[in-house]
C-alpha cells in the first residue's frame, strides 16, 4: 500500500483523515508546518503527499517540485481553484474541504485498489467480506467509529467481534491503547480489581497502587467481550462508570476521570437474562446506545469462498501449504453450515490447508466434517425432560463426538468457550 505524508496544521482534520485512511491499511505520516513535511521528506519516502495551501510557514506549493512525490493539494476555499490550475503541470490533483472517503481513495489508488477498498472487499481492520450484510456492517463503523459514544456489538460465537470492536478502535484513536478484556475469564473475585483498579493494602496481596483497565486505556478504547458473563455485583460499578465517566479504586475514597471509549460485546441474548434477573436492564440500555449487529456467516453470501481464499493464503504463507483448493474442497465449504462461523471456517481451512502440505492442491478436509453432530435415535430425550436435561443432553452428545474438544465443541453449538466450561463445572457439581 502507498505511503502517505499529509501536510495541514488543522489538527482535527489530520486525526480524523489518518484514523479514516489507516483503517484502509495505509501508512500515513503527518506534518503541520512545511519545515516538518521537508524534514519527513528528508528521511522517508512518500508516494503521495496531500499537502495544505495555507501552512504557518508559507504557501504548501513550496513542497511542489521535480523531486516530490505525486502531489494532491486540498483547501477549504474553492476560489483557489484558478490558481491551482495554474500550477496543474507541477500538482497531480486537488480536492476540496470536506473531505469524503472516495475521493480520499481515488487520489491515492489506482481506480481498481479505490474501488475494491471503498467497496469493503478489502480488509477493514482484518475484516474480509463483500456480501450486503458486510457493506451494511462497514457504513455502521465508518458512520459510529469517529464519536467516542459507546457501541454494543452483538453477535454469534466466532463471528468476528473482536474484528468489529477493533475497526471502531482503528477510526477513533488509532495511536491510543486497544485493551480487551474477556469479562468471563476473569476470576470473580479479581474482576473489580481488573477493571477499576485498587488501592494499596486494600485486599491481602494488594502491596502497591493498582491501574485497571480503565485507566490504563487512557484516550484509547476498553473492550468488554462477553459483557453478559459480567456479575451482577460489578454490572452496578460498570454502570456508574459508563455514567459519571469516573471510576473509583477498589478500596479507594476519590473519584478517578477516565477518557477511554467503551466497547462491549455479547453473544448471549441480554433480553432473556434480563427476564432471568441475570443482567441489569439499565445497564443494558446504557451499553446500548450505539448497537452494532455482526452477521452470522451462513447468512453472508458469497463470502464464504472470499474467506477461505483469504485463510488459504495466510496459511501457504506461514506454513508453506498449497495455495489453492480442489473444486471439490471448495464446494463442499460452500454448502456448509458453518455453526462456528467464520472462527470455525479459519480451523477448518487452517487444518486442512497442513494436511495437505507437499499436494499441489487442498484436496481434503478433516475426518468429521460436514456430518454435525445428531441425536442418533430419540438421542436418550423423552417426554417431560425439562430444558435443562435436554441442553445437558446436547452438549454432552456434542463433546463426544468431538471427543471431548471442548474448542470444536463451543463452535459447534455456537457459544463461547467459557460459557462450555461453566455449563460442565455445573454438571460436575450436581453429579
Amino acid at each position: 500500500m502507498p505511503n502517505i505524508l499529509l501536510v495541514d496544521d488543522d489538527a482535527g482534520f489530520t486525526d480524523a483523515t489518518s484514523a479514516l485512511l489507516s483503517a484502509e491499511g495505509l501508512n500515513v505520516c503527518t506534518a503541520s508546518t512545511i519545515a516538518e513535511a521537508r524534514s519527513l521528506l528528508e528521511s522517508g519516502t512518500f508516494d503521495i503527499q496531500f499537502v495544505d495551501l495555507a501552512l504557518p510557514d508559507g504557501s504548501g506549493l513550496e513542497l511542489v517540485d521535480k523531486r516530490s512525490p505525486r502531489t494532491v493539494i486540498i483547501t477549504g476555499h474553492p476560489s483557489v481553484e484558478t490558481a491551482i490550475r495554474a500550477v496543474r503541470d507541477r500538482v497531480d490533483d486537488y480536492l476540496v474541504k470536506p473531505l469524503n472517503k472516495a475521493d480520499l481513495l481515488s487520489a491515492i489508488l489506482t481506480p481498481a485498489q479505490a474501488k475494491a477498498t471503498t467497496e469493503g472487499s478489502g480488509r477493514f481492520a482484518g475484516m474480509v467480506g463483500e456480501s450486503p450484510q458486510m457493506q451494511a456492517l462497514y457504513s455502521e463503523l465508518e458512520r459510529y467509529g469517529p464519536t467516542n459514544v459507546t457501541v454494543l456489538i452483538r453477535g454469534e460465537s466466532g463471528t468476528g467481534k473482536d474484528l468489529v470492536a477493533r475497526a471502531l478502535h482503528e477510526i477513533y484513536a488509532p495511536k491510543e491503547k486497544f485493551i480487551a478484556v474477556n469479562c468471563g475469564a476473569i476470576p470473580a473475585e479479581l474482576i473489580a480489581s481488573e477493571l477499576f483498579g485498587h488501592e494499596k493494602g486494600s485486599f491481602t496481596g494488594a502491596t502497591g497502587k493498582h491501574l485497571g483497565f480503565f485507566e490504563r486505556a487512557g484516550n484509547g478504547t476498553v473492550f468488554l467481550d462477553e459483557i453478559g458473563e459480567l456479575p451482577l455485583e460489578q454490572q452496578v460499578t460498570l454502570l456508574r462508570v459508563l455514567e459519571n465517566r469516573t471510576v473509583q479504586r477498589v478500596g479507594g475514597d476519590r473519584d478517578v476521570k477516565i477518557n477511554a471509549r467503551v466497547v462491549a460485546a455479547t453473544n448471549a441474548d441480554i433480553e432473556k437474562a434480563i427476564a432471568a434477573k441475570e443482567f441489569r436492564e439499565d445497564l443494558y440500555y446504557r451499553l446500548m446506545v450505539l448497537p452494532v449487529d455482526v452477521p452470522p456467516l451462513r447468512e453472508r453470501e458469497g463470502d464464504v469462498e472470499l474467506l477461505a481464499k483469504h485463510f488459504l493464503a495466510q496459511a501457504a504463507d506461514e506454513h508453506g501449504a498449497p495455495g489453492e483448493f480442489a473444486d471439490a474442497v471448495l464446494d463442499a465449504l460452500q454448502r456448509h453450515s458453518w455453526p462456528g462461523n467464520v472462527r470455525e471456517l479459519k480451523h477448518t481451512v487452517l487444518r486442512s490447508a497442513l494436511m495437505c502440505i507437499g499436494n499441489n492442491k487442498v484436496d481434503q478436509l478433516p475426518v468429521g466434517f460436514e456430518r454435525p453432530p445428531a441425536l442418533s435415535g430419540d438421542g436418550g430425550l423423552t417426554v417431560g425432560m425439562s430444558i435443562r436435561d435436554v441442553e445437558r443432553e446436547l452438549i454432552m452428545k456434542t463433546l463426544d463426538h468431538y471427543d471431548g474438544n471442548k474448542t470444536q465443541t463451543a463452535e459447534a453449538l455456537g457459544v463461547s468457550l467459557k460459557t462450555l466450561y461453566n455449563r460442565l463445572n455445573e454438571y460436575e457439581a450436581s453429579e
